[in-house]
Protein backbone atom coordinates (compact mmCIF):
# COMPACT_ATOMS: atom_id res chain seq x y z
CA UNK A 1 0.00 0.00 0.00
CA UNK A 2 1.69 3.92 -0.92
CA UNK A 3 1.46 6.21 1.83
CA UNK A 4 -1.35 8.70 2.27
CA UNK A 5 -0.74 12.27 4.01
CA UNK A 6 -3.17 10.79 6.94
CA UNK A 7 -0.42 8.52 7.16
CA UNK A 8 2.33 11.22 8.00
CA UNK A 9 0.27 12.86 10.45
CA UNK A 10 -0.87 9.33 11.61
CA UNK A 11 3.72 8.09 12.22
CA UNK A 12 3.51 11.14 14.43
CA UNK A 13 0.77 11.39 16.70
CA UNK A 14 1.44 7.64 17.86
CA UNK A 15 5.20 8.22 18.24
CA UNK A 16 4.21 11.58 20.15
CA UNK A 17 1.78 9.17 22.57
CA UNK A 18 4.97 6.47 23.04
CA UNK A 19 7.48 9.14 24.02
CA UNK A 20 4.67 10.75 26.51
CA UNK A 21 4.10 7.73 28.39
CA UNK A 22 8.19 6.53 28.45
CA UNK A 23 9.57 9.99 29.38
CA UNK A 24 8.84 12.14 31.48
CA UNK A 25 11.69 15.07 30.93
CA UNK A 26 10.02 17.45 28.82
CA UNK A 27 13.53 18.56 26.75
CA UNK A 28 14.07 14.67 26.71
CA UNK A 29 10.73 14.54 24.81
CA UNK A 30 11.51 17.79 22.65
CA UNK A 31 14.88 15.52 21.41
CA UNK A 32 13.31 12.25 20.59
CA UNK A 33 10.58 14.42 18.64
CA UNK A 34 13.43 16.65 17.17
CA UNK A 35 15.06 12.75 15.77
CA UNK A 36 11.52 11.49 14.35
CA UNK A 37 10.83 14.52 12.53
CA UNK A 38 14.05 15.06 11.29
CA UNK A 39 13.86 11.20 10.04
CA UNK A 40 10.45 11.61 8.74
CA UNK A 41 11.75 14.73 7.03
CA UNK A 42 14.21 12.69 4.99
CA UNK A 43 12.43 9.95 4.05
CA UNK A 44 9.70 11.96 2.70
CA UNK A 45 11.87 14.20 0.58
CA UNK A 46 13.84 11.15 -1.15
CA UNK A 47 10.88 10.15 -2.28
CA UNK A 48 10.35 10.78 -5.88
CA UNK A 49 6.40 10.41 -4.64
CA UNK A 50 3.98 9.13 -3.12
CA UNK A 51 4.19 5.75 -5.33
CA UNK A 52 7.63 5.65 -4.23
CA UNK A 53 8.30 1.88 -2.57
CA UNK A 54 11.10 3.95 0.51
CA UNK A 55 7.14 5.47 1.37
CA UNK A 56 5.41 2.47 2.17
CA UNK A 57 3.28 3.35 5.54
CA UNK A 58 4.62 0.81 7.70
CA UNK A 59 8.32 0.96 6.80
CA UNK A 60 8.33 4.37 7.78
CA UNK A 61 6.49 3.10 11.16
CA UNK A 62 8.57 0.80 11.83
CA UNK A 63 11.90 3.03 11.53
CA UNK A 64 10.23 5.64 13.78
CA UNK A 65 9.18 2.87 16.41
CA UNK A 66 12.81 1.84 16.25
CA UNK A 67 14.29 5.41 16.90
CA UNK A 68 11.65 5.53 20.53
CA UNK A 69 13.46 2.19 21.74
CA UNK A 70 16.77 3.24 20.62
CA UNK A 71 16.35 7.14 22.70
CA UNK A 72 14.27 5.69 25.76
CA UNK A 73 16.50 2.03 26.31
CA UNK A 74 13.09 0.22 26.40
CA UNK A 75 13.34 -2.42 24.09
CA UNK A 76 9.74 -3.96 24.40
CA UNK A 77 7.62 -0.58 25.13
CA UNK A 78 4.30 -2.47 25.24
CA UNK A 79 5.52 -5.22 26.98
CA UNK A 80 2.74 -4.87 29.87
CA UNK A 81 -0.25 -4.21 27.48
CA UNK A 82 0.82 -7.50 25.41
CA UNK A 83 1.12 -9.75 28.83
CA UNK A 84 -2.36 -8.04 29.75
CA UNK A 85 -4.06 -8.71 26.00
CA UNK A 86 -2.75 -12.01 26.42
CA UNK A 87 -4.14 -12.82 29.45
CA UNK A 88 -7.81 -11.32 29.05
CA UNK A 89 -7.66 -13.30 25.69
CA UNK A 90 -6.76 -16.67 27.57
CA UNK A 91 -9.87 -15.63 29.71
CA UNK A 92 -12.07 -16.19 26.57
CA UNK A 93 -10.04 -19.15 24.70
CA UNK A 94 -12.23 -22.27 26.09
CA UNK A 95 -15.48 -20.69 25.89
CA UNK A 96 -14.27 -19.77 22.02
CA UNK A 97 -13.12 -23.31 21.58
CA UNK A 98 -16.47 -24.70 22.75
CA UNK A 99 -18.24 -22.44 20.46
CA UNK A 100 -16.63 -23.56 17.64
CA UNK A 101 -16.45 -27.01 18.31
CA UNK A 102 -20.35 -26.97 18.69
CA UNK A 103 -20.90 -26.27 15.15
CA UNK A 104 -21.10 -29.42 13.00
CA UNK A 105 -21.47 -27.92 9.56
CA UNK A 106 -17.74 -27.43 8.50
CA UNK A 107 -18.04 -23.86 6.46
CA UNK A 108 -19.62 -22.42 9.04
CA UNK A 109 -17.45 -23.57 11.44
CA UNK A 110 -14.50 -22.37 9.35
CA UNK A 111 -16.40 -18.77 8.84
CA UNK A 112 -17.06 -18.45 12.99
CA UNK A 113 -13.41 -19.11 13.80
CA UNK A 114 -12.53 -17.05 10.61
CA UNK A 115 -14.50 -14.04 12.43
CA UNK A 116 -13.32 -14.63 15.80
CA UNK A 117 -10.01 -14.30 14.33
CA UNK A 118 -10.97 -11.18 12.41
CA UNK A 119 -12.76 -9.87 15.71
CA UNK A 120 -9.07 -10.44 17.70
CA UNK A 121 -7.53 -7.43 15.33
CA UNK A 122 -9.58 -5.18 16.95
CA UNK A 123 -6.83 -5.36 19.91
CA UNK A 124 -4.56 -2.40 18.39
CA UNK A 125 -2.38 0.19 20.15
CA UNK A 126 -0.55 1.79 17.35
CA UNK A 127 -3.18 4.03 14.99
CA UNK A 128 -4.14 7.40 15.87
CA UNK A 129 -6.98 8.30 16.67
CA UNK A 130 -8.46 4.33 16.93
CA UNK A 131 -9.24 3.38 21.21
CA UNK A 132 -9.40 -0.64 21.09
CA UNK A 133 -12.14 -2.49 22.89
CA UNK A 134 -11.42 -3.96 26.19
CA UNK A 135 -10.43 -6.90 25.36
CA UNK A 136 -13.36 -9.39 27.47
CA UNK A 137 -15.63 -7.17 25.46
CA UNK A 138 -14.54 -9.03 21.96
CA UNK A 139 -16.37 -11.47 22.05
CA UNK A 140 -19.51 -9.65 22.19
CA UNK A 141 -19.04 -8.46 18.87
CA UNK A 142 -18.77 -12.09 16.94
CA UNK A 143 -22.20 -13.00 16.16
CA UNK A 144 -23.18 -9.80 14.63
CA UNK A 145 -19.89 -8.79 13.01
CA UNK A 146 -20.69 -8.23 9.09
CA UNK A 147 -17.46 -9.14 7.33
CA UNK A 148 -16.93 -7.82 3.82
CA UNK A 149 -15.01 -8.91 0.65
CA UNK A 150 -14.05 -12.26 -0.80
CA UNK A 151 -15.21 -14.66 2.18
CA UNK A 152 -16.20 -17.68 -0.02
CA UNK A 153 -13.52 -17.60 -1.88
CA UNK A 154 -11.03 -17.25 1.04
CA UNK A 155 -13.33 -20.46 2.52
CA UNK A 156 -12.56 -22.16 -0.39
CA UNK A 157 -8.84 -21.74 -0.80
CA UNK A 158 -8.48 -22.36 2.96
CA UNK A 159 -10.12 -25.65 2.23
CA UNK A 160 -8.68 -26.80 -0.33
CA UNK A 161 -5.15 -25.63 1.11
CA UNK A 162 -2.82 -28.29 2.94
CA UNK A 163 -0.18 -25.85 4.20
CA UNK A 164 -0.63 -22.40 5.40
CA UNK A 165 1.24 -19.99 6.87
CA UNK A 166 -0.26 -17.59 9.12
CA UNK A 167 1.58 -14.14 9.49
CA UNK A 168 0.48 -12.67 12.89
CA UNK A 169 -0.35 -9.29 14.14
CA UNK A 170 -0.92 -8.57 17.89
CA UNK A 171 -1.15 -9.89 20.80
CA UNK A 172 -3.77 -10.90 22.51
CA UNK A 173 -5.41 -11.12 18.92
CA UNK A 174 -2.80 -14.19 18.45
CA UNK A 175 -4.85 -15.99 21.28
CA UNK A 176 -8.25 -15.48 19.09
CA UNK A 177 -5.69 -16.67 16.19
CA UNK A 178 -5.43 -20.27 17.66
CA UNK A 179 -8.78 -21.20 17.67
CA UNK A 180 -8.64 -20.39 12.77
CA UNK A 181 -5.50 -22.70 13.55
CA UNK A 182 -7.13 -25.38 15.17
CA UNK A 183 -10.19 -25.75 12.64
CA UNK A 184 -7.66 -25.55 10.15
CA UNK A 185 -5.36 -28.39 11.98
CA UNK A 186 -8.39 -30.32 12.86
CA UNK A 187 -8.86 -30.99 9.32
CA UNK A 188 -5.20 -32.49 8.39
CA UNK A 189 -3.89 -29.04 7.32
CA UNK A 190 -0.21 -28.23 8.59
CA UNK A 191 -0.40 -24.78 9.93
CA UNK A 192 2.89 -22.71 10.69
CA UNK A 193 2.61 -19.14 12.82
CA UNK A 194 5.17 -16.24 11.99
CA UNK A 195 5.43 -13.76 14.54
CA UNK A 196 7.59 -10.73 15.14
CA UNK A 197 11.68 -11.04 15.89
CA UNK A 198 11.69 -8.23 18.52
CA UNK A 199 9.33 -5.80 19.54
CA UNK A 200 7.01 -3.58 17.07
CA UNK A 201 4.31 -1.51 19.25
CA UNK A 202 2.27 -4.73 21.03
CA UNK A 203 2.46 -7.18 18.26
CA UNK A 204 3.42 -10.57 19.23
CA UNK A 205 6.98 -11.33 18.72
CA UNK A 206 8.51 -14.82 19.68
CA UNK A 207 9.20 -14.20 23.55
CA UNK A 208 5.31 -13.75 23.24
CA UNK A 209 4.53 -16.55 21.82
CA UNK A 210 4.37 -18.86 25.21
CA UNK A 211 2.40 -16.55 27.10
CA UNK A 212 -0.46 -16.83 23.89
CA UNK A 213 -0.11 -20.32 23.99
CA UNK A 214 0.79 -20.63 20.31
CA UNK A 215 2.69 -24.22 20.51
CA UNK A 216 -1.02 -25.82 21.55
CA UNK A 217 -2.49 -24.40 18.18
CA UNK A 218 0.46 -24.48 15.67
CA UNK A 219 3.18 -27.47 13.96
CA UNK A 220 5.64 -24.47 14.38
CA UNK A 221 6.06 -20.87 15.27
CA UNK A 222 8.39 -19.23 13.43
CA UNK A 223 10.23 -15.68 14.24
CA UNK A 224 10.95 -13.15 11.56
CA UNK A 225 14.20 -12.60 13.40
CA UNK A 226 13.77 -8.88 13.10
CA UNK A 227 11.66 -5.84 14.95
CA UNK A 228 10.35 -5.03 11.67
CA UNK A 229 6.60 -4.28 11.40
CA UNK A 230 5.95 -7.18 8.50
CA UNK A 231 7.86 -9.66 7.08
CA UNK A 232 10.34 -6.96 5.44
CA UNK A 233 12.51 -9.29 2.20
CA UNK A 234 15.91 -7.39 2.84
CA UNK A 235 15.97 -8.08 6.84
CA UNK A 236 13.81 -11.42 7.32
CA UNK A 237 15.51 -14.90 7.16
CA UNK A 238 16.27 -16.49 3.91
CA UNK A 239 14.47 -19.86 5.46
CA UNK A 240 11.46 -18.08 6.23
CA UNK A 241 11.24 -16.49 2.69
CA UNK A 242 11.44 -20.17 1.49
CA UNK A 243 8.54 -21.18 3.97
CA UNK A 244 6.37 -18.85 3.19
CA UNK A 245 6.86 -19.64 -1.00
CA UNK A 246 6.55 -23.21 0.02
CA UNK A 247 2.89 -22.96 1.59
CA UNK A 248 -0.58 -23.32 -0.52
CA UNK A 249 -1.12 -19.98 0.94
CA UNK A 250 -0.46 -17.31 3.02
CA UNK A 251 -3.04 -15.45 5.79
CA UNK A 252 -1.70 -12.27 6.50
CA UNK A 253 -3.44 -10.49 9.73
CA UNK A 254 -3.97 -6.98 10.46
CA UNK A 255 -3.02 -3.64 8.84
CA UNK A 256 0.70 -3.38 8.80
CA UNK A 257 0.98 -6.85 7.35
CA UNK A 258 -1.94 -5.44 4.60
CA UNK A 259 0.05 -2.52 3.97
CA UNK A 260 3.97 -4.37 3.45
CA UNK A 261 2.57 -7.71 1.72
CA UNK A 262 0.42 -5.78 -1.04
CA UNK A 263 4.00 -4.41 -2.24
CA UNK A 264 5.78 -7.45 -2.36
CA UNK A 265 2.93 -10.43 -2.83
CA UNK A 266 4.25 -11.44 -6.30
CA UNK A 267 7.55 -12.02 -4.95
CA UNK A 268 5.77 -14.93 -2.75
CA UNK A 269 4.66 -16.10 -5.65
CA UNK A 270 1.30 -17.81 -3.63
CA UNK A 271 -1.78 -17.03 -2.86
CA UNK A 272 -2.77 -14.60 0.12
CA UNK A 273 -5.37 -13.95 2.50
CA UNK A 274 -5.43 -10.65 3.96
CA UNK A 275 -7.80 -10.94 7.23
CA UNK A 276 -8.41 -6.99 8.99
CA UNK A 277 -10.45 -4.80 10.75
CA UNK A 278 -9.82 -1.36 8.49
CA UNK A 279 -9.24 1.09 11.50
CA UNK A 280 -8.07 3.83 9.53
CA UNK A 281 -8.80 5.97 6.56
CA UNK A 282 -6.25 5.12 4.14
CA UNK A 283 -6.37 1.09 4.42
CA UNK A 284 -10.63 1.76 4.13
CA UNK A 285 -10.22 3.82 1.25
CA UNK A 286 -6.85 1.12 -0.17
CA UNK A 287 -9.59 -2.03 0.26
CA UNK A 288 -12.75 0.48 -0.70
CA UNK A 289 -14.60 -0.21 2.26
CA UNK A 290 -15.90 2.08 5.12
CA UNK A 291 -14.22 2.68 7.64
CA UNK A 292 -14.11 0.12 11.27
CA UNK A 293 -14.92 -2.63 8.74
CA UNK A 294 -13.67 -6.51 8.96
CA UNK A 295 -12.30 -7.37 5.52
CA UNK A 296 -11.25 -10.37 4.13
CA UNK A 297 -9.33 -10.10 0.54
CA UNK A 298 -7.85 -12.70 -1.56
CA UNK A 299 -5.00 -11.93 -4.14
CA UNK A 300 -2.28 -13.67 -6.22
CA UNK A 301 -5.08 -16.80 -6.12
CA UNK A 302 -4.32 -17.35 -10.06
CA UNK A 303 -0.99 -17.89 -9.15
CA UNK A 304 -0.99 -21.69 -8.23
Amino acid sequence: MKVYTNCIACQVQVRFKDIERLVKDEDRRFEIMRLIIEHLDNTLSSCRSRLDSRCVPTVIATNLFRIVKNATGDKDPYREAKKQANKEALKLYKGLENLVESIGDLRDKLYTALKISLVGNLIDLGVAGYIAPETSKVIDIVNDLEVLGDVEPCLITLLKSKKIAMILDNAGEAVFDRILANVLRSEGKYVVAIVKGGAFQNDVTYLDAEDAGLRFSFDEVYSTGTDASSVFIEEVDESLLEILKGVDVVVSKGMANYEYITEIELLLGVPIIYMLIAKCLPVAKDLGVPLGKAVIKLSNYLVR
